[in-house]
């Protein structure tokens, strides 16, 4: 709904705020003893340094190159091609089911009294532009924006759904002219504690009913599509640096993207 982001108001402090931790603990520099190394201790630790030495030393002429090789083979890849690869039409309106973000609570709360808690799917869709990551985001009025996606159905699975809910929100009418939904990794989960607009990137500890898990997924998007975007609403490309640390604008689950997605090994596609 229009208010699915509303949890945007940096104001807002967490709910385990309150907390009080006793550590990291601070020593008392008058309660510690130093003692004179021992011979056997110096000798050990010079084997120590001398074999951690030996062991962090390229040998086979390649060792540093494979190190190399072995980051990048375990960084998960997406391939962005140029916001001009892609097409963009129009379709029907489709209209927010609440009007307010008291409105949307409450319309969540009715169903979580008769289906359990909420899950929902968002979709990471990733284009460039000036060799830059941009992201997609849906724009309701002036300021608002979110990402496409939506509540799940009770049983339904999560890849499929995301589909779903893609389509409905970005794919023309026309069969023939459908997205190829490649959804990927999941890259982050959030969850809603209670009936309020704030989320967090966990599930406290003392909350045994949570309201609502969202998920976030990596769509990898082919060379060419075409997207069709509701009349009443606007598709934005808005780069990784707007976005990173803006929370005032964007709201904590959008705003942290840029770090979510920093364990990619992005390949900027220049046809």
């Amino acid at each position: 709904g229009a208010a699915a982001n509303a949890a945007s108001n940096p104001t807002t402090r967490g709910v385990s705020d309150h907390w009080a931790y006793k550590y990291p603990r601070t020593l008392d520099s008058s309660t510690l003893e130093t003692f004179p190394p021992h011979r056997d201790s110096v000798l050990i630790s010079l084997l120590l340094l001398l074999l951690l030495v030996w062991c962090e030393a390229p040998r086979g002429g390649g060792g540093e190159k494979r190190g190399r090789a072995k980051m990048h083979h375990t960084s998960p890849v997406v391939n962005l091609y140029p916001l001009s690869s892609y097409t963009f039409g129009t379709k029907e309106p489709k209209m927010e089911k609440d009007t307010s973000v008291a409105d949307r609570l409450a319309r969540m709360k009715v169903n979580y009294m008769k289906e359990g808690m909420r899950t929902s799917v968002e979709g990471i869709l990733l284009v460039q532009e000036h060799n830059h990551p941009h992201i997609l985001l849906l724009q309701i009025g002036n300021t608002f924006c979110k990402l496409p996606g939506g509540r799940l159905k009770p049983g339904e699975n999560e890849i499929e759904g995301l589909k779903r809910k893609l389509s409905s929100k970005l794919a023309a009418n026309s069969t023939a002219l459908q997205p190829n939904w490649q959804i990927g990794e999941c890259v982050a989960i959030w969850w809603r504690p209670n009936f309020e607009t704030i989320m967090y990137p966990y599930s406290p500890p003392h909350i045994t009913k949570p309201k609502e898990c969202k998920k976030l997924f990596l769509v990898h998007l082919s060379e060419r599509e075409y997207f069709a975007v509701p009349k009443n609403l606007k598709l934005l490309a808005v780069p990784l640096f707007e976005l990173y640390d803006n929370v005032q604008r964007y709201g904590p689950v959008i705003s942290t993207i840029p770090q979510q997605l920093s364990r990619f090994q992005v390949n900027m596609v220049n046809p």
